[in-house]
């Protein structure tokens, strides 16, 4: 008798799409627009840096309430209003004259992307897989990265060809086209609605939701007791201060050292698609060591492809070495990143509340996100040059690397928190490798 396929890779098919188009565009565009925008609206970089920086902070403070949300309500009614107000924003934006209008509607933008991506796409794939769940993440997460290769060259021809007003347009609309469709009839809430059990092949359950109450793993309350968890909180705060702050102002840096701005989109264009390979692999390869040590790598890594760029700053090295380590040594921290990083949270505390847990590290995510885009611009404004940021930024990634590989596994290395007085089984001698 032939198998029916698992639910459960729809569910990737639908986060996958979602993903390409909502967070690819919605994360990765912006830089396109940016010196745009100060051409034609006469802005200066740390104005425009602000817009990202309250996109940012909406998006993280955002993120725990959307975790509570989906833990009671489930996904779909959290990622359908959220991508309307996405694309809404989008479409809204091609009709700003004015900062407050562009910081309104970039607080919109974040809202609408916590609640559409990230945090949806991780939680579906944590309930839906166990045995394949490295992979599962892996191909879930390439698709914000294969998404930022194409749009970025895409949002670039767009702005070119039709200007930054009719871009911002035909990106909102195509958001709506093609999420609300994908989210509406393939994203289900957990393989327990379905009447099937995790990673397997419709087989029924004798009772509807009976797995989910066997969830295992840390509530919120006990995982923000150990000091793992506060390991990962400083980890996530220094890597997204560093990645995002990077992210905003390296296509503005190339170009003011003389690459035309259409090749200096190409590079950052190459980058994400270099992570591709990076999250495919590293997807396949956490499954059999612990994540932290991947993750710690993955940070040290970005250290030297910045610390090349400040070379290429000073007239050291040339540009074809410093593009070269930012598209192979940076591009595969960044995957690495991608990948791990959630899976090291279902490793260290497992699903039971992956949702919770991940919303409220959206605090720290955000304050760094919001800090180092704005501290990119401003440092520029005041220097007028990159390298002082850059440094910091260089800075935050290797302490994001110390912090991260400290951070020990909690339920593989003791299993579940000691309930009821009981003291937990500890297995430190036994650590995976």
């Amino acid at each position: 008798m032939k198998r029916k396929l698992y639910y459960g890779w729809w569910i990737v098919v639908g986060a996958f799409i979602t993903l390409f188009v909502c967070a690819g565009i919605g994360f990765s565009t912006f830089p396109v627009f940016l010196k745009y925008l100060e051409a034609d609206m006469k802005w200066d970089r740390t104005s425009l840096s602000i817009a990202s920086a309250i996109a940012a902070l909406a998006a993280g403070f955002a993120t725990p309430v959307i975790g509570g949300i989906i833990e009671r309500f489930g996904l779909r009614t959290v990622m359908l209003p959220g991508a309307v107000m996405l694309s809404s924003a989008y479409v809204l934006l091609s009709r700003i004259h004015s900062l407050g209008q562009l910081y309104f509607l970039n607080l919109a933008v974040g809202l609408g992307l916590a609640a559409t991506t990230i945090l949806p796409s991780q939680t579906l794939v944590s309930r839906w897989f166990e045995r394949r769940r490295g992979r599962a993440m892996g191909i879930v997460t390439t698709a914000s990265a294969l998404g930022s290769v194409l749009w970025i060259p895409i949002t670039s021809a767009m702005i070119e060809s039709y200007g930054w007003r009719h871009a911002y347009l035909m990106l909102g609309l195509l958001m709506a086209a093609v999420s609300l469709p994908i989210i509406f009839l393939i994203i289900r809430n957990n393989p327990e609605s379905m009447g099937i059990q995790v990673d397997d092949y419709l087989e029924s359950l004798q009772a509807p939701g009976a797995a989910r109450g066997n969830a295992t793993g840390y509530t919120l309350k006990e995982a923000t007791r150990t000091g793992t968890f506060w390991l990962v909180v400083s980890a996530t705060f220094f890597v997204v201060f560093a990645s995002s702050g990077f992210g905003l102002h390296i296509i503005p840096f190339l170009s003011d050292m003389g690459l035309p701005h259409t090749r200096a989109a190409g590079v950052w264009a190459a980058v994400h698609g270099v992570s591709i390979a990076a999250r495919f692999l590293f997807g396949y390869l956490s499954e059999r060591r612990q994540k932290r040590y991947f993750a710690a790598a993955a940070n040290v890594s970005r250290v030297i492809a910045l610390f090349s760029l400040l070379l290429f700053a000073l007239h050291v090295l040339p540009l074809a070495i410093a593009a070269g380590l930012l598209i192979l040594v940076y591009a595969s921290g960044m995957g690495c990143n991608a990948v791990t990083n959630p899976l090291l949270i279902s490793e260290s505390f497992g699903v039971k509340n992956f949702a919770k847990i991940m919303g409220l590290l959206g605090i720290p995510y955000t304050i760094g996100m919001a800090l180092g885009m704005y501290a990119g611009g401003k440092l520029f404004d005041v220097r007028h040059d990159y390298i002082l940021a850059f440094s910091v930024f260089a800075g935050a990634f290797f302490l994001a690397g110390i912090a991260i590989f400290f951070a020990k596994p909690c339920l593989l290395l003791q299993g579940e928190p000691a309930r009821a007085g009981q003291l937990p089984q500890t297995a430190a001698d036994s650590e995976a490798v």
